[in-house]
């Protein structure tokens, strides 16, 4: 499937802080982007359908909804998730997947239940136990990627290891060549950190099929380090959430210290450039690997242009094959 193939994104609705007002313009927006874009909604029919009565009718063309009200709390867990979800707009989207209806899905739901229904309703890949959240963040070398980002909280070392395969197998599927892979920890020597993170280390530099470079500082992810970091979901989650804090007091500083003045007004169009390629919208989008599909996280209070760049991450992965590719080669390896 190449770049410029119509391809079809299932989008949960009712997920995430905005309901389907917040959703159907993060659709629209994904549409107007992408003239081979097709968009299936699963929410409320009624509701879906009004809020898109006012979008051209090249947009509305392109856009199915399956009607479905049930939505899960943003908080659902595992269990909730099993006992009381397999109706929500959640595990439709997935479901669209598995008749072929669609070749990705994206939700902003709770993670935990995202997790736990695509392992139900989609299986697991080879070798793989549960699934992982990755995602990029920008650097000075272009973008990082991080794995995992908050679906694993504590792991062992077996678990970190089959992260890095699975970030490995998709980096290696999505850009032709295998990433330069490091392990967070506290310090870049041997003997540092937790006794997990350490056998994971081991484990790694004996493993041929991975690019592995050592254990790597949160700061140095951030220069570009290395272009897939490997972590449990504790600590990719608070790097990624401080370092989106992070910049937003950068960017609340400098409009402070430049308001009125001569030099801001001149900085202001490289700013804004600066801004635009930082903001956390630009880099909405997790892919949740390790399930037979192209299933996306987006951020519960992702803003709808936060949620247009989560399909359109969608529909690169469905177009360059990203879960067939990692099937093939996780079987291969395995």
């Amino acid at each position: 499937m190449s770049s410029s193939d119509s391809v079809t994104v299932a989008v949960d609705a009712l997920g995430g802080d905005g309901g389907v007002a917040r959703n159907l313009e993060g659709c629209r927006q994904a549409l107007q982007s992408d003239g081979q874009l097709r968009v299936l909604v699963a929410g409320p029919e009624d509701e879906c359908r009004a809020v898109a009565r006012q979008w051209p009718d090249s947009l509305v063309e392109r856009l199915h909804v399956v009607a479905v009200d049930q939505a899960l709390p943003a908080d659902a867990g595992a269990a909730y998730a099993l006992r009381r979800g397999r109706e929500s707009s959640m595990a439709m989207a997935l479901h669209a997947l598995v008749d072929s209806t669609a070749d990705a899905a994206v939700s902003s739901g709770s993670t935990a239940a995202l997790m736990v229904l695509a392992r139900q309703v989609l299986g697991m890949l080879p070798g793989i136990d549960r699934p992982a959240l990755m995602a990029a963040v920008p650097t000075g070398q272009g973008a990082t990627w991080m794995l995992d980002l908050g679906a694993n909280i504590q792991v062992d070392a077996e678990r970190l290891c089959q992260f890095a395969r699975l970030g490995h197998v998709a980096l290696r599927a999505l850009n032709g060549r295998p990433p330069r892979t490091a392990l967070l920890n506290i310090g870049s020597e041997p003997g540092k950190g937790p006794d997990a993170i350490r056998e994971a280390g081991r484990a790694l530099a004996e493993d041929p099929n991975i690019d592995y470079h050592g254990f790597i500082e949160a700061d140095q992810v951030f220069m570009g380090g290395a272009e897939l970091v490997v972590c449990d979901g504790f600590a990719g989650n608070v790097l990624l959430k401080s370092a989106e804090g992070a910049v937003r007091l950068m960017f609340a500083e400098l409009k402070t210290r430049f308001a009125g003045s001569l030099c801001g007004l001149m900085a202001r169009p490289k700013l804004k450039r600066l801004h635009d390629s930082l903001h956390p919208s630009r880099h909405n989008g997790a892919p949740l690997l390790g399930v037979r599909g192209t299933v996306i996280k987006s951020h519960g209070g992702a803003s709808a242009e936060g949620l247009a760049h989560a399909i359109a991450l969608a529909g690169l992965e469905a177009r360059r094959g990203l879960g067939a590719a990692m099937e093939s080669q996780l079987w291969a390896e395995d």
